[in-house]
């Protein structure tokens, strides 16, 4: 039995039951504003009207917080590398300084939360203000240190390119898969890849792949195709290396780039030397005949059809999501241990075999259809923003939503309205 499933029946976790333990709407909302601030948030408070049931209306008075300053509190202390001349990568040090040792790297485009802001300390400096460097302290990844701030782009200019640094990968779901030279059934292949492993994915216009591949099947649909009919995508199989897969065999995950430890680095060159032999021992031996690509179908479960309704999936997907409030908020995070806004709601869909995008724009834009508020079910993606999607959360029911808030308060539990503009609601599961 799925583990997930296993824990929501053993704990007896109905649709009645397992909202009763929340906090009230009116106090999740002004707990968004209080305590532990080191300002306070704009906020105003309204009265709300909600129909419960098909006869029933209730009455709430809540704290609408300005989403101007949500947003500020959430990218406030964003950061990203960027270099524009080799070698693209910086050293993050233990220590405000290049005398300490080095910790990890920073590469082109790494996202990374700023911790703090310190002038570099030189031994017998008789004007310490004078010239030094000043060093930033990151967190990004696993890795936490000091990088000069002369390498990054901070605040408002890095939240205004981070959707640039999205990287789209395929993550392999048979136990062996052809990588073919040109998208075609027919072309000869050039090496395998295999069960778990993960491969960079080439967008040629830049499009998220799942769009892409979502107009391809209206296009089939409208039989406008003049190929074998099958999805492809382009992955970089080995270094400097391209090929195509097919798009039946993988699921497609995004996450931001971000910083790599030494052990890290050290363990990624091992993979890719591997990956470079297998391209180059196993060229032109693979099937090249015209059956399916992969000739194992032994296929990681869905765990989306587990479940016997649709309501007991939403139900399990929320109840999972909720086992982790109180974890910290991690600006491009990549689990559930600590990410943020868009990487909760995408990994926990993830957990059930969804894919959905890993930013809150790409959630807002291509994340299943567009519902309004009065419909939002437990499971539904809440969006947020300005003049466009800037943060999301997860609607677990009864008003409330769980959330990675900010780097102050992590993931919590709060109510629909903790912000005033709701921009879409979007429903990703039926």
């Amino acid at each position: 039995m799925n583990l997930k499933k296993l824990f929501i029946n053993a704990s007896v976790l109905l649709a009645g039951t397992a909202l009763a333990v929340l906090i009230p709407v009116k106090a999740q909302a002004a707990g968004l504003i209080s305590g532990g601030a080191s300002r306070e948030l704009n906020s105003s408070s309204s009265t709300l009207s909600e129909t419960v049931g098909s006869s029933t209306t209730r009455t709430v008075t809540v704290q609408i917080t300005e989403p101007s300053e949500v947003i500020e509190e959430e990218y406030l202390n964003l950061s990203i590398a960027l270099f524009s001349t080799n070698p693209k990568y910086c050293n993050v040090r233990s220590g405000p300084g290049t005398e300490y040792s080095i910790v990890g790297r920073m590469y082109d485009g790494s996202v990374g939360s700023i911790i703090d802001e310190v002038d570099e300390t030189i031994a017998d400096d008789e004007d310490p203000d004078d010239d030094n460097d000043q060093w930033i302290r990151i967190r990004s990844g696993a890795v936490e240190g000091y990088v000069l701030n002369s390498f990054l782009v901070t605040g408002v200019n890095a939240y205004n390119r981070l959707e640039e640094q999205t990287q789209y990968y395929a993550e392999i779901l048979v136990s062996q898969l052809n990588v073919r030279k040109e998208a075609s059934i027919d072309s000869s292949c050039l090496t395998y890849v295999t069960r778990g492993e993960r491969y960079r994915i080439v967008m040629d216009n830049g499009t998220d792949p799942r769009v892409y591949l979502a107009a391809r099947e209206v296009e089939a649909g409208d039989e406008e195709l003049e190929d074998d009919g099958m999805d492809w995508v382009k992955i970089v199989y080995a270094e400097g290396k391209t090929g195509y897969v097919s798009a039946d065999y993988i699921t497609i995950t995004e996450e931001y780039k971000t910083a790599k430890t030494i052990e890290e680095i050290r363990e990624e060159e091992e993979a890719e030397r591997e990956r470079n032999l297998r391209a180059t021992t196993s060229s032109g031996s693979a099937s090249t005949g015209t059956s399916a690509p992969a000739e194992n179908l032994t296929v990681v479960p869905n765990l989306s059809t587990d479940y016997a309704t649709i309501s007991e999936l939403r139900m399990a997907i929320v109840n999972y999501g909720l086992q982790f409030v109180g974890n910290p908020y991690i600006l491009g995070g990549q689990s559930l241990a600590g990410t943020d806004c868009s990487g909760f709601t995408c990994y926990v869909f993830r957990d059930f075999g969804i894919s959905i995008a890993r930013t809150p724009s790409g959630q807002y834009s291509s994340a299943g259809r567009s519902i309004s508020l009065a419909e939002a079910q437990p499971g539904d993606i809440i969006c947020y923003g300005s003049g466009g999607c800037s943060h999301v959360a997860l609607y677990i029911g009864n008003g409330q939503i769980v959330q990675e808030s900010n780097p102050r308060r992590g993931l919590e539990v709060n109510s629909v309205y903790f912000m005033s503009n709701i921009i879409a609601v979007k429903n990703v599961l039926d």
